[in-house]
């Protein structure tokens, strides 16, 4: 005995009822749940839908679904950092590495010679913060986007508004420099900062520009109802 249509979308209610909002999340567990429920009627073909859902649903214990969604945002967050490290280590060539390292030395240089380091540490606060910013609100659009023409939410689109826990470093970043802005900066710490900087924005144009819109592509191809924008 298969699965009719009917009890599929079944499936997809009783999940949402069951606090899945996430409609990749939903896919899983309802396949999941379908498999069990089948090979249940191969040894007991007279176990009622509800029966069979109800005992299966009971192996996932008390909880519920809630390991399986911290499962899969933990699988997610780790397939995009991975992504990301994957494309920012393959950065490293030339002439990549060339254009790099003349960036980190004219940061550094800027640095050392310019009698006050607010004039630099300024506008790079600005491009640290405005370019996760806007790309934040252009994915919170396209998210927005997504929901009213498939009613449907993913929590990949949600891991991807975090590009990779790079935006929890950012304040870091900043909070480094403007501390020490009215000190004295030795050599070592002025070149460190540079490294700093510029490998940060790399690795924030790699996420913005490569990783998430590849994932996206992924994603639209895995599942026909995710709308690529």
């Amino acid at each position: 005995m298969t699965l009719t249509e009917d009890q599929i979308k079944q499936l997809y209610i009783f999940t949402q009822q069951h606090y899945v909002d996430w409609y990749d999340v939903q896919t899983e567990l309802v396949d999941h749940l379908a498999n069990g429920i089948e090979a249940q009627w191969q040894t007991n073909p007279n176990l009622s839908f509800d029966a069979a859902l109800h005992l299966e649903f009971k192996k996932f214990g008390v909880i519920g679904f809630n390991d399986v969604i911290e499962e899969k945002t933990k699988a997610l967050n780790k397939h995009y950092q991975l992504l990301l490290w994957r494309y920012f280590k393959g950065y490293f060539k030339w002439p990549k590495i060339v254009i790099t390292l003349f960036l980190i030395y004219g940061y550094f240089q800027i640095l050392v010679h310019i009698p006050n380091r607010f004039w630099i540490l300024l506008p790079s606060t600005v491009l640290l913060l405005v370019i996760p910013i806007w790309a934040i609100y252009k994915q919170a659009q396209r998210i927005k986007q997504i929901k009213k023409d498939t009613n449907k939410k993913w929590l990949f689109d949600n891991i991807a508004l975090q590009l990779g826990g790079l935006i929890h470093f950012i304040q870091l970043v900043i909070q480094v420099g403007f501390f020490n802005s009215n000190d004295n900066w030795s050599t070592t710490f002025s070149f460190i900062f540079s490294v700093s900087v510029v490998l940060f924005a790399l690795a924030l144009y790699i996420a913005i520009f490569i990783v998430s819109p590849k994932l996206r592509k992924d994603m639209a191809k895995q599942h026909p109802e995710y709308k690529f924008a």
